[in-house]
């Protein structure tokens, strides 16, 4: 019985032991809490980069379930820099502290990009982010920071500095590229000129300037000297000349001159120097749009208080007055005296410049412009105070421009206020305002007075000296723009400084100030804006840590401008974010935090951020990582080894430097039992498809991996390169991978490895390499066409196309002098993006030039992405390019006229000659064929055109054998000759021709015959006279041959001059007297500037009388061998007068206007020039002549033998000038010359001792000014009925007056002229003998001469109209040209047909009692000269000069 229980028992047992045994293994195991050394932490010290002297200690055939431990860097002491631990050794680490920009385990040193220094961009004025983030660095997520340093600098993007010029003496600023930034022109009298000598370059002193200007591109530039007026002591920048260019202006106000330099809006340099002298009562001026037509004008004070607005004329490079204004002294008529002047932008840069024109006293007057009367203003109201030195600047704040004056005791502010005007107050601080500028230099909104101190200079710019201080503005409670005594901030540019000036020269707000600097032999400007940096920690809007002043990028001697945490701003704050900062996890668990600064600036530039230095500590937990095995306790595992007891399983750690860490709080936990870790099999690879969009690769089924299969893991890398087992590609659970993120063209190699339970993975499997093929390309671009491009200089084709496929991304343009059909091996640097449809190409598909006229083949093929296209192409052709400019033209004309060009420069045209041209129509040189020329004939009122055209060589004739063939031509006066062509369009292979066109200076003239009886005869007495006919060749043109005047010579056998004058015609004859000789000549000579009149050479000769036989039948023998001392003048001759001529203006009343006569005494003796009017009028009329030489009535001047003596006249206002005609007017005068002899009694002997010479003094009244009269009626019975009866008194009176004027007159004229009563006769009988032909009409006989009462039995009576007033008229003269002869009295008057009725219906009685007194003159009017008129009723004139018995027709 016992038996059988015992075996059941062990029965039992057998079965249940092994499921025994598996919990109790199950249940065994434990924990680690040390590290092998059987401490919980330990400071590991690397060697060598190394140290593998701590572990884990494990018990055999156990499996480890998890395990960690933590990491953090020591408090103290060096860092170990990049840190790693790999427990197995694979090259995988388990835990590793080497991310980018991780930096040193404890110690960074890095920005988060790896890099040591970083920089950052700043626009304040540019994008939405005004305050960009710096470059981030990292520090761990609650990292505790012990210490920090970073250097940050900054450079602006105009990096300015000291530049050596030389020493500079004036300044101004502008915008001379056009780039809307303020440019510099600096002038140096001492500037060191190049230039070129005989023997070589040399080198020397001028005046002349340069431009300090900014571009993105090469930043401060300085341009080189350009000379400029030799005195010049300022410069200005204006666009004068109004191109929209600035130009610069060099001012010697010593010689009153400009020296203009255009800017080459090409180029960018300047045009060849213009010089301007400027008036020389000019005491300042400026330049500027003071008118707001975007020109610049010259703007001045000049003495008497004017003001001046002067535009520039390109045409004649000379300034012309656009207008000016007058300053008076304020409650007076008296003119202001200006001593200087303001010109700036007061009213703000959006309204033009204005003027402050200031008084000796100080006091100013505003001066602008009114643009709806376009006038200079001159404002009366006054601002006080303005001291010569004054300041313009915007000191609060507004916009517009205030004035700041240095005062005796103190400065004065004026602020401008704008339309409440300005508002001045006075303190007692006083200031040196020399060289300096009022400016917001920090932009702070709060101006600043910048003033420059020199210091004390030694001449060594190693040593520097002086500064420029900042004074605050500030207005209070009682005080307005008070300049504080004390400097708010000093700045030390540079050594020396002696005066700033600024402007934005980058465009970006700030304000770069120029300074002039320096000392000793470097002398120079400084430039640099005023910078306010800093950065913002913790990004609330606020600056943490700042800087300020000047700044540069370490050239030209001007470094950055740090920014320096001296309170360890940067420590405190990441402290207190780094708990709170945002942060990413790597694989191994490390959290990482950016740290952004936010940085701030007033300008563009670039932050430099470097030196970065920042110690922490902080906690890290070794567990996880990114490798297959995925975590420490898989790593241990795989470290695993059968048997009993224990083993230590090693950490190796690897860093970069020899540091230190603390390593602590290790755990591990495990179970009994080792795992299974048998290597599975290797992925063997099969490619199963590839397309240009993807790649699908397969291995072993998954059966064959096991039970404890994972994952498979996909490495894929460029073909060439190695495997990055790091950095899988991708994971599956398949037996297959399908890669999409493939582009044509790429070749990829893959590998594969399964990974399963405990960290186990396969061997890597072999590469599998696939190239991914390209689609086919859809290269055809259709609708292909070509054109010369319109409009343009040629060597240009203008391509289009329509779309392609979507698929094309570039096109490809093929441009060949031969047809072609494939682009296989041809290449192309014609291309178009994708989306283009056009190109307009200036080379062939070589690169070379299109050439006009060459035939060209084009086609077009798109390529894909790939860079992949089609090779057949068919193209299109021949296409040809031109020049569509036109090319200019020459027209090289030569007249030949009728007298075969007698005249130099001017063609002589008459209306009955003919005309030669020859022309030559070319294109630099070569002839233009059958080209039509015009020529047009122009005179006054007419023109005339002739067509002639070109031969193959460009030449064209042209003969005209009369003028008057062209047309009812005048042919008289000033006339031109334009010959003209109208250009050509060209063709397709032909350039187009400009039209030209030139024109000659003609002149139309009256073709002349002069007539005379030769010889001359000579009286005795050595005196001739004849009387020459004058008549027209072309009898149309005989009406202008009237006054015509022509000058005469006449002189002895031997040419010698014996006496001359000037003579007119009148009646178709010319009348010449004086003195002459035997066997002489007489010569006539025609003016010919211009040439009115026209004869041969424009001079005739004729001969004088020859010397008388004398019969002398003694023979007289004369020996003693004596000279005949000559024989003293029988007579004296009489003098010739030259007068001058003036116009004097209807309602002028100056008393300078004068006219010279020159009398030239003919006699070989002095003589006493007499002079009398040859009628005194009783009452002085209304202007007088008053010979101003005259004592008395008879004033006299002695003239030397065959001298001259000038006797002058003045035009004198007696009354007002109504009654007067305006025209010509007269007055004759007698000019007596008496002999005057040695004292020897001489003149006793003569026959006649005194000659008169007889003319007129003629002048010119202005015409009347047109009158406004007021012609309303104003209802006054008693006046109205009054009328009739003043009128006829009136007029009694009048008549009276006039008729006993006429008989003072005569009177005085039959006194005077007694003795000269017969002489005139024969005089006057020889003058009437008129032409047969005349230009008057066919009733009137030119040539009569008739008495009164024979007038009047052929039936001529007065006309009833004829003019009024004639014999008291002051403007008849000797000759009547003054008047319009034949005119009625409704001519003479000016009035209007209604005017007339109305006169005589009001006037009825005066008329009848004129009528009356008419008829008992006979209709005579006589004129101040005593010539009777009479008009019969045909309106012919009549007249007879006193001496003769018989009327002669006037012909006008």
């Amino acid at each position: 019985m016992f038996r059988r229980h015992l075996l059941g028992f062990l029965f039992v047992m057998l079965f249940i032991a092994p499921a025994w045994s598996v919990m109790f293994a199950q249940a065994q195991g434990g924990t680690v809490s040390t590290f092998s050394t059987g401490s919980a932490e330990e400071t590991v010290t690397m060697s060598s980069g190394q140290n593998s002297s701590i572990g884990f200690q494990l018990d055999r055939n156990t499996t480890v379930t998890s395990a960690s431990f933590f990491i953090k860097p020591t408090i103290s002491g060096p860092s170990p820099g990049v840190l790693e631990l790999d427990v197995n050794q694979d090259g995988f680490p388990e835990w590793a502290f080497n991310g980018t920009g991780y930096g040193g385990f404890g110690h960074q040193t890095v920005f988060s990009s790896g890099n040591t220094t970083e920089t950052v961009s700043i626009d304040p004025n540019q994008g939405a982010v005004s305050n960009p983030d710096s470059p981030p660095f990292s520090i761990p997520t609650g990292a505790s920071v012990s210490s920090t340093v970073l250097d940050v600098g900054f450079s602006p993007s105009l990096s300015g500095g000291y530049f050596q010029t030389g020493y500079i003496h004036a300044v101004d600023k502008g915008d001379l590229n056009n780039d809307s930034n303020i440019d510099f022109a600096l002038l140096s009298r001492t500037a060191s000129v190049n230039s070129t000598s005989p023997t070589g370059p040399v080198t020397g002193q001028a005046t002349a300037f340069r431009i300090a200007a900014y571009s993105n591109t090469t930043g401060v530039t300085l341009s080189s000297w350009q000379t400029t007026c030799e005195n010049a002591t300022r410069i200005m920048i204006a666009d004068v000349n109004g191109d929209d260019h600035d130009d610069v202006i060099g001012y010697a106000p010593a010689d009153d001159e400009l020296c203009l330099h255009f800017t080459n809006t090409s180029s960018g340099g300047f045009e060849p120097q213009v010089n301007v002298t400027h008036a020389s009562n000019i005491i300042d001026l400026a330049f500027g749009d003071f008118t707001g037509n975007g020109l610049d004008e010259m703007v001045s004070i000049r003495s008497g208080g004017e003001v001046h607005v002067d535009v520039f004329s390109n045409r004649t490079n000379t300034f012309t007055n656009r207008d000016s204004a007058t300053v008076y002294i304020t409650g007076s008529n008296n003119k202001a005296t200006l001593t200087h002047m303001l010109f700036a932008y007061f009213g703000g840069p959006q309204n033009n410049p204005s003027l402050m024109a200031i008084q000796s006293s100080g006091t100013a007057n505003p001066v602008f412009w009114d643009t709806t009367n376009s006038a200079v203003v001159v404002s009366t109201t006054t601002v006080s105070g303005i001291s010569q030195g004054s300041l313009v600047g915007d000191f609060d704040g507004d916009q517009d421009l205030d004035i700041l004056s240095p005062r005796p005791t103190g400065h004065r502010s004026i602020e401008n206020r704008g339309p409440l005007g300005w508002d001045g107050d006075n303190h007692n601080v006083l200031l040196t305002l020399t060289n300096a500028s009022i400016l917001d230099y920090d932009l702070d909104l709060a101006a600043h007075l910048l003033v420059p101190n020199p210091g004390n200079p030694d001449g060594n710019p190693a040593t520097p000296t002086g500064n420029v201080s900042a004074y605050s503005i500030t207005s209070g409670w009682n005080y307005d723009n008070y300049v504080s005594n004390q400097a708010s901030a000093v700045f030390e540019p540079w050594t020396s400084p002696r005066a700033v000036h600024f402007g934005d020269m980058d465009g970006d707000g700030s304000i770069e100030q120029l300074v002039l600097v320096g000392e000793g032999s470097q002398n120079g400007v400084f430039i640099s804006a005023y910078h306010k940096v800093g950065y913002d920690i913790d990004q609330d809007g606020l600056v943490d840590v700042e800087g300020e002043g000047y700044a540069g990028n370490g050239s030209n001697g001007l470094s950055m401008l740090m920014i320096e945490d001296t309170t360890g701003e940067l420590t405190t704050t990441l402290n207190v974010l780094s708990p709170g900062l945002p942060y990413t996890s790597d694989g191994y668990g490390i959290q990482m935090s950016p740290v952004n600064l936010s940085m701030h600036s007033i300008t563009e530039g670039t932050f430099t951020l470097s030196g970065l230095d920042v110690h922490y500590t902080a906690d890290f937990l070794v567990n996880a990582n990114p490798s297959v095995s995925g975590n420490l306790s898989n790593v241990l595992n795989q470290q695993m080894t059968a048997g009993s007891g224990q083993f230590v399983v090693p950490f190796h750690f690897n860093s970069t430097n020899n540091g230190s860490f603390v390593v602590y709080n290790p755990s591990v936990a495990y179970v009994d039992g080792a795992p299974n870790i048998a290597l599975p099999p290797t992925p063997a690879l099969r490619l199963v498809d590839v397309e240009p969009d993807r790649v699908v690769i397969e291995w072993q089924p998954i059966t064959d991996f096991g039970d404890d299969l994972l994952d498979f893991i996909v490495y894929r890398s460029a073909s060439g390169q190695s495997i990055d087992l790091q950095n899988p590609y991708t994971s599956t659970l398949a037996n297959n991978a399908i890669d999409v993120a493939v582009q044509p063209g790429q070749s990829w190699t893959y590998w594969v490895q399964s990974i399963h339970r405990f960290g186990v993975t396969s061997n890597l499997s072999l590469p599998l390499t696939t190239t991914i093929p390209y689609p086919i390309p859809k290269s055809f671009v259709p609708n292909l066409t070509a054109s010369d491009v319109p409009d343009d200089e040629g060597g240009a084709l203008n391509i289009s196309w329509s779309p392609g496929d979507a698929s094309i991304v570039e096109h490809r343009i093929f441009v060949l002098t031969t047809d072609f059909s494939d682009v296989s091996g041809q290449d192309t640097t014609l291309t178009a993006n994708a989306s283009a449809t056009s190109l307009v190409v200036d080379e062939d598909s070589t690169g070379n030039p299109l050439v006009d006229g060459v035939a060209y083949y084009i086609a077009a093929i798109g390529l894909d992405i790939y860079g992949n296209a089609s090779t057949n192409v068919t193209a299109i052709g021949p296409v040809y390019s031109r020049n569509d400019s036109a090319l200019s033209t020459v027209i090289d004309v030569t007249y030949t006229d009728f007298t075969g060009g007698e005249l130099d420069g001017t063609v002589l045209l008459a209306r009955t000659k003919g005309l030669d041209v020859s022309a030559h129509l070319h294109q630099n040189g070569v002839g233009i064929a059958n080209a039509t020329m015009k020529l047009t004939v122009s005179g006054t009122d007419e023109a005339y055109d002739v067509e002639m055209t070109t031969n193959t060589t460009g030449h064209a004739t042209l003969s005209i054998d009369s003028l008057s063939s062209l047309g009812p031509i005048d042919a008289l006066g000033p006339m031109n000759l334009t010959l003209a062509y109208g250009g050509s369009e060209g063709d397709i292979m032909n350039q187009p021709l400009e039209g030209a066109s030139t024109t000659s200076a003609a002149f139309g003239t009256v073709l002349v015959m002069l007539t005379a009886d030769e010889p001359i005869p000579v009286q005795t007495d050595g005196f001739f006279e004849t009387i020459i006919a004058v008549d027209a060749e072309d009898s149309v043109q005989s009406m202008y041959l009237a006054n015509m005047g022509v000058a005469w010579q006449a002189t002895d056998s031997s040419g010698e001059e014996l006496s001359n004058g000037t003579a007119e015609v009148r009646g178709n004859e010319l009348s010449v007297l004086g003195t002459a000789a035997y066997d002489g000549r007489l010569t006539l000579t025609l003016h010919h500037e211009p040439p009115t009149f026209y004869i041969p050479g424009f001079a005739a000769s004729y001969a004088l009388q020859s010397t008388p036989v004398v019969n002398d039948t003694t023979n007289d023998t004369d020996d003693t061998n004596e000279t005949t001392e000559p024989t003293f003048p029988d007579v004296t001759l009489p003098a010739t007068v030259d007068c001058g001529t003036a116009t004097y203006e209807w309602d002028s009343n100056a008393t300078d206007v004068l006219i010279t006569c020159t009398v030239t005494n003919p006699n070989p003796f002095d003589v006493m020039v007499g002079f009398a009017w040859k009628v005194v009028p009783g009452t002085p009329p209304a202007i007088e002549l008053v010979h101003n030489e005259a004592d008395g009535d008879t004033g006299t001047v002695t003239a030397e033998a065959d001298g001259t003596v000038d006797l002058t006249f003045s035009l004198v206002r007696n009354g007002p000038t109504e009654g007067m005609f305006p025209g010509l007017q007269g007055e004759g005068y007698v000019v007596y010359l008496t002999c005057l002899d040695f004292g020897d009694n001489a003149c006793d002997s003569m026959t006649e001792d005194m000659a008169a010479t007889e003319g007129e003094l003629q002048w010119t009244l202005g015409e009347m000014p047109v009158q406004t009269v007021d012609d309303t009626l104003v209802e006054d019975d008693a006046s109205n009925a009054m009328t009739p009866v003043l009128v006829g008194i009136g007029l009694f009176l009048a008549i009276g007056a006039a008729i006993g004027g006429v008989l003072y007159m005569r009177g005085r004229d039959d006194l005077d002229f007694v003795d000269d009563d017969e002489d005139d006769e024969d005089y006057f009988e020889q003058t009437l003998s008129a032409p047969d032909a005349t230009g008057r009409s066919a009733g009137v006989d030119l040539t009569a001469s008739k008495s009164l009462d024979e007038l009047k039995s052929s039936g001529k009576t007065l006309h009833t109209d004829a003019p009024e007033g004639l014999a008291s008229s002051p403007g008849i003269g000797s000759r009547a040209d003054a008047f319009e002869f034949g005119a009625t009295a409704e001519d003479a008057a000016g009035e209007s047909a209604d005017e007339s009725e109305t006169w005589n219906e009001e006037t009825a009685e005066e008329e009848a009692w004129e009528e009356e007194a008419a008829a008992e003159d006979d209709g005579i009017t006589v004129d101040e000269n005593g010539t009777e008129w009479w008009e019969d009723e045909e309106g012919t004139w009549w007249y007879r000069e006193d001496g003769w018995e018989d009327w002669a027709v006037w012909e006008d």
